[in-house]
């Protein structure tokens, strides 16, 4: 889910985006959030709901992309919520209705979506990333990674990015199993 927002935003802004997807349907892991009904959201969302080793990054992330702006974010595509207790549902009680708006702005902003692609890996050359993948090479200013974990192989999430933001020298702390709103 992170990275097709990621890339309807990018598009948004004028991007010329392409999708490099491992499984072979988009947004697949998106069925299994709120047992198949999507939890997009929770009212309460505060930096001491999360785990990290720098809190602060938290905070920036909830200050620019919270509560409101992921309602706002679904209801432009024309979600219809419902409020349980405080967590948010597409009133259809349907993780698939948020994989079809998602998938139909995806349409709308011309995204390429490429399935069954397994990157291998990601170099920088200069100003340019060059982006090795079992079905071809691509290149592009700029790279999003958006693996998910390791928490659902069968749904894509197998540890890949992990690998893949290595590259980049970037460290990882140590991870443990956790329930989210999407």
């Amino acid at each position: 889910a992170s990275g097709i927002v990621a890339a309807i935003s990018a598009a948004r802004e004028g991007a010329n985006v392409t999708i490099l997807e491992h499984k072979d349907r988009i947004g697949k892991k998106i069925l299994s959030t709120g047992n198949g009904r999507c939890n997009l959201t929770n009212e309460y969302m505060k930096p001491e709901c999360f785990r990290g080793d720098d809190i602060s990054v938290i905070t920036e992330v909830l200050r620019q992309f919270g509560y409101q702006e992921t309602l706002d974010f679904f209801e432009e595509l024309g979600v219809i919520f419902k409020n349980r207790q405080g967590y948010i549902y597409p009133i259809s009680d349907q993780a698939g209705t948020i994989i079809d708006v998602l998938r139909m702005e995806l349409v709308r902003l011309n995204i390429t979506v490429c399935l069954e692609h397994h990157v291998q890996t990601i170099k920088k050359n200069a100003k340019v990333f060059k982006i090795v993948t079992d079905k071809g090479t691509y290149h592009g200013d700029s790279v999003i990674l958006a693996t998910g974990g390791k928490a659902a192989s069968v749904l894509g999430s197998d540890g890949s990015g992990y690998s893949l933001s290595k590259q980049f020298g970037h460290s990882l702390s140590p991870v443990v199993p956790a329930l989210v709103q999407l």
